[in-house]
């Protein structure tokens, strides 16, 4: 009798832990908080932090946060024709001397809507992403007593005489458009740099020291949360 109730019991607790590995490893479905990205001129470029060069202005990488992409595999766009997707050579932020690895960045084809999907840890994720048109967020925009706000109405990039530039102090001054918020302006040496640069408040002055330095103004649009960055290159 106790035989046989050991037995029974050997059965009840294989099957109990089959049971529980398949309910842990069971397939999920998760959707992640909506994006919404820009539509930039082909033109337009910006400081990317990840490949550590001036990059496209109009490719987005997937946020999918994992590192490096590890294990992530099977990405798609809903709606290639709103949002394509391309691989990229990127690096972790602020690494000295960091292994590469391939990231997949989007790239608005124009204004819509397409769902973003990949899986991972054997979950699948999707977000739906939202494209909309490029528009100069700024009403004010000066370098010294240079004004370049009108130079932003179709890029979101413009380059400036390095030699012109080299080693004085400007001072910058600028404003968003009703609607849209001015997120910070970061100033740096070189695309290849891996800290964070130097934030500049409007007012205040910087110093181009370095041929290839940039200032990034990022603007928020406060009722589409549509964010956009400007930069100024001096090359």
């Amino acid at each position: 009798m106790k035989k046989h109730f050991r037995q029974i019991f050997a059965t009840v607790l294989v099957l109990t832990m089959v049971l529980l590995c398949s309910f842990s490893v069971q397939a999920e479905t998760i959707t992640k908080k909506d994006q919404i990205i820009t539509l930039y001129s082909s033109a337009s470029q910006c400081y990317n932090a990840g490949r550590r060069a001036y990059a496209p202005s109009n490719e987005t990488s997937i946020n999918t946060d994992i590192y490096m992409n590890w294990g992530v595999t099977s990405f798609k766009s809903s709606n290639p024709s709103v949002v394509k997707l391309a691989s990229r050579k990127c690096y972790p932020l602020y690494q000295a001397n960091p292994e590469s690895y391939m990231s997949r960045v989007m790239i608005p084809k124009k204004a819509g809507t397409t769902v973003i999907s990949y899986k991972a840890r054997n979950n699948t994720y999707k977000q739906k992403v939202t494209v909309k048109k490029y528009v100069n967020p700024l009403s004010t925009l000066k370098i010294g007593s240079l004004n370049l706000t009108s130079k932003f109405n179709k890029n979101a990039s413009y380059t400036l005489s390095y030699d012109k530039y080299k080693n004085k102090n400007l001072k910058l001054q600028v404003k968003a458009k009703n609607g849209w918020s001015i997120s910070g302006n970061r100033y740096i040496t070189s695309p290849k740099i891996i800290d964070r640069g130097t934030f500049v408040e409007s007012g205040k002055t910087f110093k181009v020291t370095k041929r290839n330095a940039s200032l990034s103004i990022y603007a928020y649009n406060d009722k589409t949360g549509q964010f956009e960055e400007c930069l100024i290159l001096f090359k």
